[in-house]
């Protein structure tokens, strides 16, 4: 305490200076005589600089928010148009299925796709529909594009569906064109093929393949795909055909099955 009063007593000319200062400042801006007034104002630009920092980081600080409010802005705006797209996307569907429902001579009902994957058993769909709308195993399904495959196992309300990507899938097809028959099948690759075609029939890469009719399940004339390659095979008896699906399974989210033809 005693070095505290030394100190004072050592510095009270700069104390009282400081004090002096202070007090001619204080009175200086409490006059309100127009001379005064304008000399506070010649200070105020003086010392106008102390301010900045705190404008510039108020400044920042919105910037900051508005950048912060117009980034989930924007989210939301992208989130609303993906939906849109959806809608639009799906409202095309449907109306792809609606014209194919009233075009149709068949007894079909429409289904929707819940799931799709390979099980140890076959490559599968799973669709909406069971036997409450008279589904049995071994119908038709299909798609506005074509043949998706057969029903298999058949629940309530759920329908599982032996697609023609499986290795297990046979399906009796003949080529628009030439006429000729065949057994279709499909390989572990994603290749779909038929053999033992006739050498001396006429097959070419483009041609339509359609289902024979030589079937309970499938009626006739229903797309299957097309011809992308014709091989010949090495005895020169009969030649092989590559086929390109129609359908999609990695796109397709309806179907229909046929009940009855």
């Amino acid at each position: 305490m005693w070095k505290t009063i030394i100190l004072l007593f050592k510095f009270y000319e700069y104390i009282l200076f400081l004090i002096l200062i202070f007090l001619s400042f204080l009175i200086l801006f409490m006059n309100e005589a127009p001379p005064v007034r304008a000399l506070q104002g010649d200070i105020a630009d003086v010392f106008a600089f102390v301010h900045y920092p705190g404008i510039w980081i108020n400044q920042l600080s919105g910037l900051l928010e508005e950048n912060e409010a117009l980034k989930q802005e924007n989210l939301q705006l992208t989130l609303q148009n993906v939906e849109f797209k959806e809608a639009y996307i799906e409202n095309q569907r449907l109306k792809k299925m609606l014209n194919f429902l009233d075009s149709s001579a068949f007894h079909i009902i429409p289904a929707k796709v819940i799931n799709k994957g390979a099980t140890a058993i076959v490559n599968s769909i799973l669709l909406n529909v069971g036997s409450q709308k008279g589904v049995q195993p071994n119908m038709a399904v299909i798609s506005t594009k074509g043949i998706v495959g057969k029903t298999i196992a058949v629940g309530d309300k759920t329908t599982q569906v032996q697609i023609f990507l499986d290795v297990n899938f046979r399906l009796s097809v003949k080529f628009q064109d030439s006429r000729v028959l065949g057994i279709i099948m499909w390989h572990p690759d994603g290749r779909a093929e038929v053999r033992e075609i006739p050498n001396t029939a006429e097959i070419h890469p483009g041609e339509l393949v359609l289902t024979s009719g030589y079937s309970k399940i499938y009626p006739p004339n229903m797309i299957v795909g097309k011809v992308v390659e014709v091989n010949r095979s090495e005895n020169g008896l009969f030649q092989s055909a590559i086929i390109r699906p129609y359908v999609d399974i990695d796109t397709i989210e309806e179907a229909f099955i046929i009940l009855s033809y």
